[in-house]
Protein backbone atom coordinates (compact mmCIF):
# COMPACT_ATOMS: atom_id res chain seq x y z
CA UNK A 1 0.00 0.00 0.00
CA UNK A 2 1.48 3.69 -0.96
CA UNK A 3 1.18 6.28 1.29
CA UNK A 4 -0.85 8.19 -0.56
CA UNK A 5 -3.75 5.36 -0.20
CA UNK A 6 -3.72 5.42 3.27
CA UNK A 7 -6.65 7.51 5.60
CA UNK A 8 -5.57 9.75 8.46
CA UNK A 9 -7.80 8.40 10.25
CA UNK A 10 -6.78 5.01 10.55
CA UNK A 11 -3.52 6.48 12.07
CA UNK A 12 -5.20 8.53 14.85
CA UNK A 13 -6.38 5.04 15.51
CA UNK A 14 -3.26 3.37 15.58
CA UNK A 15 -1.78 5.99 18.00
CA UNK A 16 -4.51 5.13 20.24
CA UNK A 17 -4.01 1.36 19.75
CA UNK A 18 -0.36 1.09 19.95
CA UNK A 19 -0.61 3.13 23.75
CA UNK A 20 -3.73 1.29 25.08
CA UNK A 21 -3.08 -2.10 23.15
CA UNK A 22 -6.70 -2.98 23.48
CA UNK A 23 -9.13 -2.74 20.96
CA UNK A 24 -12.07 -1.81 23.00
CA UNK A 25 -10.33 0.22 25.01
CA UNK A 26 -9.57 2.04 21.98
CA UNK A 27 -12.95 1.67 20.58
CA UNK A 28 -14.46 3.67 23.98
CA UNK A 29 -11.90 5.96 23.86
CA UNK A 30 -12.85 7.00 20.21
CA UNK A 31 -16.32 6.32 20.07
CA UNK A 32 -15.90 4.39 17.33
CA UNK A 33 -17.11 0.49 17.01
CA UNK A 34 -14.61 -2.02 17.63
CA UNK A 35 -14.82 -3.45 13.86
CA UNK A 36 -13.86 -0.01 12.42
CA UNK A 37 -10.32 0.01 14.73
CA UNK A 38 -10.08 -3.98 13.40
CA UNK A 39 -10.00 -2.53 10.32
CA UNK A 40 -7.77 0.48 10.59
CA UNK A 41 -5.33 -1.99 12.13
CA UNK A 42 -5.67 -4.20 8.91
CA UNK A 43 -4.48 -0.82 7.06
CA UNK A 44 -1.55 -0.09 8.99
CA UNK A 45 -0.58 -2.95 9.20
CA UNK A 46 -0.46 -2.86 5.37
CA UNK A 47 0.94 0.38 4.95
CA UNK A 48 3.76 -0.76 7.45
CA UNK A 49 4.13 -4.47 6.57
CA UNK A 50 4.08 -5.50 9.75
CA UNK A 51 2.08 -6.84 12.32
CA UNK A 52 2.54 -4.21 14.61
CA UNK A 53 0.50 -5.95 17.22
CA UNK A 54 0.66 -9.80 18.28
CA UNK A 55 -1.30 -11.71 20.54
CA UNK A 56 0.32 -13.11 23.98
CA UNK A 57 -1.23 -14.37 27.27
CA UNK A 58 -1.18 -11.14 28.53
CA UNK A 59 -3.35 -9.36 25.54
CA UNK A 60 -1.44 -7.52 23.11
CA UNK A 61 2.10 -6.62 22.94
CA UNK A 62 4.06 -4.41 19.87
CA UNK A 63 6.58 -5.43 17.46
CA UNK A 64 9.50 -3.78 17.28
CA UNK A 65 8.69 -1.81 13.85
CA UNK A 66 5.56 -0.91 16.20
CA UNK A 67 7.76 0.57 19.09
CA UNK A 68 9.06 2.58 16.49
CA UNK A 69 6.31 3.78 14.90
CA UNK A 70 4.74 4.78 18.31
CA UNK A 71 7.75 7.03 19.21
CA UNK A 72 6.88 9.31 15.97
CA UNK A 73 3.02 9.18 15.57
CA UNK A 74 2.45 11.55 18.10
CA UNK A 75 4.19 14.10 16.96
CA UNK A 76 3.63 14.13 13.92
CA UNK A 77 -0.50 13.84 14.27
CA UNK A 78 0.18 16.84 16.70
CA UNK A 79 2.28 18.95 13.82
CA UNK A 80 -0.34 17.98 11.58
CA UNK A 81 -3.17 19.29 13.78
CA UNK A 82 -1.20 22.28 14.02
CA UNK A 83 -0.91 23.03 10.61
CA UNK A 84 -4.39 22.18 9.32
CA UNK A 85 -6.05 24.35 12.08
CA UNK A 86 -2.90 26.80 12.53
CA UNK A 87 -4.94 28.03 16.15
CA UNK A 88 -2.94 28.96 19.26
CA UNK A 89 -2.98 26.53 22.22
CA UNK A 90 -5.67 27.13 24.59
CA UNK A 91 -5.45 25.65 28.08
CA UNK A 92 -8.84 26.38 29.24
CA UNK A 93 -10.53 24.28 27.00
CA UNK A 94 -8.01 21.63 27.25
CA UNK A 95 -9.57 17.76 28.41
CA UNK A 96 -6.38 16.10 27.77
CA UNK A 97 -4.65 14.01 30.71
CA UNK A 98 -1.15 14.53 31.68
CA UNK A 99 1.04 12.11 32.82
CA UNK A 100 4.44 12.51 34.90
CA UNK A 101 6.36 10.01 37.09
CA UNK A 102 8.29 11.22 40.01
CA UNK A 103 9.84 9.63 43.35
CA UNK A 104 7.98 11.47 46.49
CA UNK A 105 10.16 13.78 47.52
CA UNK A 106 10.25 15.33 43.81
CA UNK A 107 6.89 14.93 43.83
CA UNK A 108 5.98 16.61 47.50
CA UNK A 109 8.50 19.77 46.69
CA UNK A 110 7.59 20.64 43.34
CA UNK A 111 4.24 19.17 42.21
CA UNK A 112 1.51 21.19 44.54
CA UNK A 113 2.62 24.60 42.87
CA UNK A 114 2.48 23.25 39.85
CA UNK A 115 -1.16 21.45 40.09
CA UNK A 116 -2.42 25.25 41.86
CA UNK A 117 -1.08 26.29 38.77
CA UNK A 118 -3.12 23.92 36.52
CA UNK A 119 -6.15 24.23 37.88
CA UNK A 120 -6.32 27.84 37.76
CA UNK A 121 -5.27 27.92 33.66
CA UNK A 122 -6.49 24.61 32.67
CA UNK A 123 -9.33 23.57 34.82
CA UNK A 124 -10.74 20.64 32.42
CA UNK A 125 -7.04 18.98 32.44
CA UNK A 126 -6.95 16.20 34.16
CA UNK A 127 -3.20 15.17 35.51
CA UNK A 128 -2.14 11.75 36.39
CA UNK A 129 1.22 11.55 38.50
CA UNK A 130 2.89 7.96 39.11
CA UNK A 131 5.15 7.66 42.70
CA UNK A 132 5.71 4.03 42.28
CA UNK A 133 9.36 3.41 42.49
CA UNK A 134 10.82 1.81 39.23
CA UNK A 135 13.63 2.51 36.64
CA UNK A 136 12.98 6.27 36.40
CA UNK A 137 13.06 6.48 32.30
CA UNK A 138 11.17 3.43 31.53
CA UNK A 139 8.03 4.91 31.10
CA UNK A 140 8.95 7.90 29.40
CA UNK A 141 10.77 5.92 26.23
CA UNK A 142 7.99 3.48 26.01
CA UNK A 143 5.90 6.84 25.88
CA UNK A 144 3.02 5.89 28.92
CA UNK A 145 4.34 9.68 30.86
CA UNK A 146 4.76 12.72 29.07
CA UNK A 147 7.45 14.30 31.84
CA UNK A 148 9.65 12.74 34.66
CA UNK A 149 11.26 14.08 37.21
CA UNK A 150 14.71 12.95 38.32
CA UNK A 151 18.28 13.71 39.79
CA UNK A 152 19.08 10.80 37.62
CA UNK A 153 20.70 10.54 34.04
CA UNK A 154 18.65 8.74 31.31
CA UNK A 155 21.10 5.73 29.57
CA UNK A 156 23.68 7.04 27.50
CA UNK A 157 21.77 5.05 24.37
CA UNK A 158 18.79 6.86 24.25
CA UNK A 159 19.12 10.06 22.54
CA UNK A 160 15.54 10.92 21.96
CA UNK A 161 15.33 12.65 25.59
CA UNK A 162 15.31 16.25 26.40
CA UNK A 163 15.86 17.69 29.49
CA UNK A 164 15.69 20.99 31.55
CA UNK A 165 16.90 21.95 34.98
CA UNK A 166 14.60 22.17 37.17
CA UNK A 167 16.20 23.25 40.65
CA UNK A 168 18.90 21.80 43.37
CA UNK A 169 18.13 20.25 46.65
CA UNK A 170 20.39 19.28 49.57
CA UNK A 171 19.93 16.73 52.39
CA UNK A 172 19.15 16.65 56.11
CA UNK A 173 18.79 14.12 58.95
CA UNK A 174 15.06 13.21 59.88
CA UNK A 175 15.33 11.11 63.60
CA UNK A 176 13.06 11.54 66.49
CA UNK A 177 12.73 15.00 68.79
CA UNK A 178 13.38 12.89 71.14
CA UNK A 179 16.00 11.15 69.74
CA UNK A 180 19.47 11.40 71.64
CA UNK A 181 21.53 13.21 68.59
CA UNK A 182 18.44 15.46 68.61
CA UNK A 183 19.81 18.39 70.38
CA UNK A 184 22.99 17.87 70.10
CA UNK A 185 26.01 18.82 67.98
CA UNK A 186 26.26 16.52 65.30
CA UNK A 187 29.75 14.93 64.46
CA UNK A 188 30.49 11.92 61.55
CA UNK A 189 32.20 10.02 64.89
CA UNK A 190 28.91 10.45 66.56
CA UNK A 191 26.74 9.43 64.34
CA UNK A 192 28.70 6.33 63.12
CA UNK A 193 27.49 5.22 66.43
CA UNK A 194 23.50 6.21 65.27
CA UNK A 195 21.42 3.70 64.03
CA UNK A 196 20.09 4.38 60.07
CA UNK A 197 17.22 3.86 58.15
CA UNK A 198 17.69 2.89 54.38
CA UNK A 199 15.36 3.70 51.63
CA UNK A 200 16.33 1.38 49.01
CA UNK A 201 14.44 1.97 45.15
CA UNK A 202 16.83 -0.63 43.44
CA UNK A 203 17.55 -3.28 46.37
CA UNK A 204 20.59 -1.64 47.17
CA UNK A 205 21.52 -2.46 50.67
CA UNK A 206 24.29 0.41 51.26
CA UNK A 207 23.21 3.31 53.21
CA UNK A 208 22.79 6.50 50.80
CA UNK A 209 26.09 8.40 52.64
CA UNK A 210 27.85 4.84 53.93
CA UNK A 211 30.70 5.58 51.38
CA UNK A 212 31.11 9.25 53.26
CA UNK A 213 31.50 7.48 56.63
CA UNK A 214 34.30 4.90 54.68
CA UNK A 215 35.97 8.09 53.46
CA UNK A 216 36.74 9.09 56.51
CA UNK A 217 38.03 5.98 58.24
CA UNK A 218 34.61 5.41 60.52
CA UNK A 219 33.22 2.53 58.85
CA UNK A 220 34.35 -0.25 56.67
CA UNK A 221 33.57 -3.52 54.65
CA UNK A 222 33.63 -5.71 58.17
CA UNK A 223 31.97 -2.78 60.45
CA UNK A 224 29.78 -1.05 58.15
CA UNK A 225 27.23 1.59 59.57
CA UNK A 226 24.30 0.15 61.39
CA UNK A 227 21.03 0.13 59.12
CA UNK A 228 18.91 -1.98 60.93
CA UNK A 229 15.56 -1.03 58.91
CA UNK A 230 15.54 -0.96 54.78
CA UNK A 231 12.69 0.58 53.47
CA UNK A 232 11.47 0.41 49.55
CA UNK A 233 9.34 3.98 49.46
CA UNK A 234 9.62 7.12 51.50
CA UNK A 235 6.12 7.44 52.49
CA UNK A 236 6.50 5.23 55.78
CA UNK A 237 9.97 6.76 57.10
CA UNK A 238 8.49 9.80 58.98
CA UNK A 239 6.36 7.43 61.04
CA UNK A 240 9.29 4.57 61.17
CA UNK A 241 11.74 7.83 62.70
CA UNK A 242 9.28 8.94 65.23
CA UNK A 243 8.94 5.94 66.99
CA UNK A 244 11.69 4.49 66.78
CA UNK A 245 16.15 5.39 67.20
CA UNK A 246 16.83 5.26 63.14
CA UNK A 247 17.78 8.42 61.59
CA UNK A 248 17.33 8.78 57.59
CA UNK A 249 19.54 10.91 55.80
CA UNK A 250 16.61 12.53 53.12
CA UNK A 251 16.07 15.39 50.52
CA UNK A 252 15.78 18.57 52.41
CA UNK A 253 11.97 19.39 51.37
CA UNK A 254 10.90 16.11 52.02
CA UNK A 255 12.47 15.97 55.76
CA UNK A 256 11.48 19.33 56.39
CA UNK A 257 7.99 18.89 55.10
CA UNK A 258 7.69 15.43 57.40
CA UNK A 259 8.31 17.26 60.53
CA UNK A 260 4.95 18.95 60.04
CA UNK A 261 2.38 17.60 62.90
CA UNK A 262 4.58 15.10 64.12
CA UNK A 263 7.44 14.52 66.69
CA UNK A 264 10.13 14.97 64.78
CA UNK A 265 13.43 17.21 63.74
CA UNK A 266 15.31 17.79 61.05
CA UNK A 267 19.35 18.37 61.73
CA UNK A 268 22.30 19.47 59.32
CA UNK A 269 24.44 16.54 58.04
CA UNK A 270 27.96 17.45 59.24
CA UNK A 271 30.34 19.13 56.94
CA UNK A 272 32.33 15.72 56.63
CA UNK A 273 29.50 13.87 55.66
CA UNK A 274 27.63 15.77 53.35
CA UNK A 275 26.68 14.86 49.82
CA UNK A 276 26.92 17.59 46.67
CA UNK A 277 23.97 19.13 45.92
CA UNK A 278 22.00 16.94 43.81
CA UNK A 279 20.03 18.64 40.51
CA UNK A 280 16.44 17.74 40.03
CA UNK A 281 15.69 17.65 36.09
CA UNK A 282 12.34 17.79 33.84
CA UNK A 283 12.76 14.66 31.23
CA UNK A 284 9.87 14.30 28.21
CA UNK A 285 10.60 12.20 24.34
CA UNK A 286 11.60 13.69 21.32
CA UNK A 287 7.85 12.40 20.98
CA UNK A 288 6.16 15.12 23.09
CA UNK A 289 8.59 18.13 21.96
CA UNK A 290 5.96 19.79 19.64
CA UNK A 291 3.03 18.95 21.57
CA UNK A 292 1.21 22.15 22.46
CA UNK A 293 0.57 21.19 25.74
CA UNK A 294 3.70 19.92 27.08
CA UNK A 295 5.48 23.11 25.62
CA UNK A 296 2.93 24.86 27.64
CA UNK A 297 3.49 22.85 30.73
CA UNK A 298 7.44 23.48 30.08
CA UNK A 299 7.02 27.04 30.28
CA UNK A 300 4.98 26.84 33.39
CA UNK A 301 7.19 24.55 35.56
CA UNK A 302 10.04 26.59 33.95
CA UNK A 303 8.45 30.10 35.10
CA UNK A 304 7.51 28.46 38.53
CA UNK A 305 10.78 26.55 39.82
CA UNK A 306 13.60 28.78 38.02
CA UNK A 307 12.00 31.96 38.53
Amino acid sequence: MKLCQIDISHLIVLKHLLERKHVSNTAQALNISQPSVSRSLQKCRALFNDDLLVRSSHGYELTPKAESVKTEISSMLASLDRLVHDQEFDPKSCEKFLKIFGLVPQVNWLMPKIFQYLREHAPLLTLEIDTVPQRHFDALIAGDVHFVLSTQQPPSSEQNIYRSFIASRDFRLLMSAEHPMAGQELTPEKLAECQFGQISLHGDRNLSIEQRFRDLGLSDRNKPVSTPLMLTNFNVAPAMAEHSDVIFHLPTPFAEEACINRNLVTRPVPEGLRSPYQDVYLYWHKRYHNDELCMWVRDIIKQLHTS
